[in-house]
């Protein structure tokens, strides 16, 4: 059983190195080519997985998914940076403890 968990730890540090965006080679790309590298490269593995399990019916569905995940995730991103930047805190204040 131990094993079993340290595989999966094993699994969680290398996959957090891929996925997270400040981790991962992508990180010193702007932030539109990231997020083109970033669809296109969820397509493609979309493309591998339907292939791989012969389901071909699906494979544009699953595609569109993701780009709309992964626009959100940017879109999310974009709004909070904007609202930082517009309503963050300003330079010499210090920012209040809720």
């Amino acid at each position: 059983m131990y094993s079993v968990l340290k595989f999966f730890y094993f699994l969680f540090q290398k996959g957090r190195k891929v996925l997270d965006p400040n981790l991962n080679p992508l990180r010193h790309a702007p932030p539109h080519i990231r997020y083109l590298a970033t669809i296109l490269l969820a397509c493609f593995w979309c493309l591998a997985f339907g292939l791989y399990f012969g389901d071909f019916l699906l494979i544009g569905y699953n595609m569109l998914g993701h780009i709309a995940v992964i626009s959100m995730t940017f879109i999310t991103w974009a709004v909070f940076k904007q609202f930082n930047r517009i309503y963050g805190p300003r330079k010499e204040t210090k920012e209040r403890d809720t």
